[in-house]
């Protein structure tokens, strides 16, 4: 990747709907080359364009990230367990106190609650949960995660 694609990735992560024009405008390259380097990115895994829905017009007016220790022989299990949750929106594991982080999305605190008393409780493996409210969204850069999926852990 050169100096263009970032260029071309940052107007993207702006306005993932501009046209070839409006970016080889910005970026002072034929419509070709945008089209191109584009087709490029999205063929290397490198961008991906997707509808990013917000849970708030949607009808969720809790959104709440759910702090896991988990019997370490459970990771896995409990970790699937949660992605098939249709509130829950984000699993990953991690270090530290905590073994899972979880993003979900409540129509309101009492499904939060249901959530944690009628789901999370009964997941074997589960030994302590903390739930965090989210109050406000100062920045929401979406997909600054993705790219730990592609980190390689071996080692090598």
């Amino acid at each position: 990747m050169d100096e263009l694609d970032h260029r071309l990735i940052a107007e993207l992560a702006k306005d993932a709907r501009q046209s070839s024009v409006e970016l080889s405008r910005k970026l002072g390259v034929s419509q070709t080359t945008v089209r191109r380097r584009i087709q490029h990115l999205q063929e290397h895994g490198i961008i991906t364009f997707a509808a990013i829905p917000d849970p708030v017009k949607l009808g969720y007016s809790i959104i709440a990230l759910i702090a896991l220790e988990v019997d370490l022989g459970s990771i896995d299990a409990v970790s699937a367990s949660l992605a098939i949750c249709p509130n829950v929106r984000y699993v990953s594991l991690c270090t530290g106190n905590h073994d899972i982080f979880i993003g979900a999305w409540f129509h309101s605190s009492g499904e939060l609650t249901q959530f944690v008393k009628d789901h999370l409780a009964k997941i074997p493996g589960i030994r302590k949960s903390e739930t965090f409210v989210i109050l406000d969204v100062r920045k929401d850069e979406v997909g600054w995660l993705r790219s730990l999926e592609q980190v390689d852990t071996s080692g090598s």
